[in-house]
């Protein structure tokens, strides 16, 4: 502020000291000329309060107080000027007051006449910086409230086009959304309206074999060929349980659009390797079990049927007799012990498929005569029960096979009051102590075929039915599991 108020006096100081009349005037010591032309261009000027003229002696002609003229020039700033001749700005105080003043030497033909003092009063700037405060301070706060305004029109506008929630909230859900979508073991994949990928998640790029994990906004036929997102875009209309085939594998897909009120605004897939699914599928419902049950019985017989076969061409009819009786004697008694004692039709088959199963791996099965179990239960199905023994009397095999020796393997199953206890024990390889508590956790077993899903799908069948297993063992001596189900009988 100062800074400008000096730049100006300067500038008025100097036009006054060059202008030809004035120089003449104050040559010719005509006061009356001098003020004259003085007033006429104080007049004229804004932001100037004092322009006075004086000669070398210091004496006034012109100020703007007419009385003053031809008095000695007051405030003791002025010597500078008379005596070097130079340009300055100081302050003092005059006549007027105290004040700023700019000095400037006035030059007639080459010699110095006297001087020139333009000046603006400290007052009269202390009331223009108020007025520039106020002014400022006003705009400020305008400026400040418009802002405000426009910040809040556009806060709501973007907060209703995000449906109401704060920046922190659509972090924290992009967040939930994309673990969420990678923690699935399904691949899903979304298009917009242009059919560019707006969303792809982990298992979706392994299933696709996609090198290049960030394709989000690139061209779904770029990354997908035989992607029929396109299609469901274009009619509006779901697929489900489609099948297709991706890298050599057949999948399951689901594709369905995605809309806006009535609008088609992009579309989205799900899918999975069928193959999975049907594995997955036939552990939880126990078919698996009973299909490896049917094979081993099927291997078992055509075993026989072999040596039968080989007996009668070396024409040994008398050892085929004795062979045929000594089967049927075996199988009758394992029959009719079964029907006795386990009436439940599904479950002696699975018991029968790993007797077959234990004698092709040389392993000596057991069952307790003990064992005995409904034809039904009120509260467990069939497909439980085969989960749990079948994979319990499996683990017991590979634990021995593991070890690389013949072994033996126990079974019972009893009805025990209110509950019914699955017992299985083996010589095999047993358990370390620190996997103990690993071995029910899904993909800690070994079996590879099976996903590492047999006896976390043992466990989980077990609490479904609030029931208790517990696992004794030793490492490279062998390993019990026993397993308590509460039960309901039919009556």
């Amino acid at each position: 502020m100062q800074n400008k108020v000096e730049a100006n006096i300067k500038n008025v100081s100097k036009i006054l000291a060059s202008s030809p009349n004035i120089q003449k005037a104050l040559k010719e010591k005509d006061a009356v000329k001098v003020q004259t032309q003085v007033k006429k261009i104080l007049r004229k000027l804004d932001g100037v309060d004092i322009i006075t003229i004086a000669d070398m002696k210091g004496i006034r002609y012109a100020h703007p107080n007419s009385n003053r003229i031809g008095e000695r020039f007051v405030g003791g700033d002025e010597e500078r000027v008379i005596k070097e001749g130079v340009s300055y700005i100081s302050q003092a105080e005059g006549t007027l007051g105290v004040s700023i003043r700019a000095f400037e030497p006035i030059f007639y033909e080459g010699k110095q006449l006297g001087f020139v003092m333009a000046g603006v009063l400290y007052e009269d700037i202390k009331k223009f910086r108020m007025h520039a405060l106020i002014t400022m301070c006003g705009f400020t706060l305008f400026g400040i409230l418009l802002g405000v305004i426009g910040a809040l029109m556009i806060a709501r506008k973007i907060r209703a086009s995000l449906l109401g929630l704060e920046p922190n909230e659509i972090v924290y859900l992009y967040r939930e959304n994309k673990a969420m979508l990678d923690s699935i073991s399904e691949g899903i994949i979304a298009i917009d309206a242009k059919g560019k990928i707006t969303l792809v998640n982990d298992y979706a790029i392994k299933i696709l074999n996609i090198n290049n994990p960030c394709v989000v906004g690139e061209y779904v036929l770029d990354v997908f060929p035989t992607s029929r997102l396109l299609e469901v875009l274009k009619t509006g209309e779901s697929e489900y349980n489609e099948e297709q085939i991706i890298n050599d594998t057949v999948i399951l897909t689901n594709r369905v659009p995605i809309k806006d009120g009535e609008e088609i605004i992009g579309a989205m897939a799900s899918f999975n390797d069928r193959t999975k699914i049907k594995r997955l599928a036939e552990e939880i419902t126990g078919v698996r079990q009973i299909i490896h049950a049917l094979r081993a019985n099927t291997h078992e017989f055509m075993n026989k049927l072999h040596l039968i076969l080989g007996l009668i061409e070396l024409n040994e009819i008398d050892e085929v007799k004795k062979y045929i009786k000594s089967v049927a004697r075996e199988q009758e008694q394992i029959r009719f012990f079964l029907m006795k004692k386990i009436k439940n039709p599904t479950i002696s088959a699975i018991i029968l498929g790993k007797l077959s199963r234990a004698k092709e791996l040389k392993i000596n099965m057991e069952i307790d005569e003990n064992s005995y179990l409904e034809k039904y239960y009120k509260n467990i199905q069939n497909e439980t029960l085969v989960t749990i023994i079948g994979n319990l009397l499996d683990n017991a095999m590979e634990a021995i096979i593991k070890k690389g020796k013949e072994g033996e393997i126990f079974l019972r199953i009893e009805d025990v009051g209110e509950t019914i206890e699955i017992e299985v024990v083996d010589n095999g390889i047993g358990i370390k102590k620190e996997d103990i508590k690993k071995i029910f956790k899904r993909g800690f077993t070994t079996k590879k075929e099976e996903g590492g899903i047999g006896l976390y799908l043992v466990e989980k069948s077990i609490k479904q039915l609030a029931g208790e297993v517990f696992v004794d063992s030793k490492f490279k001596e062998g390993t019990s599991i026993l397993v308590r189900i509460p039960k309901e009988v039919y009556k």
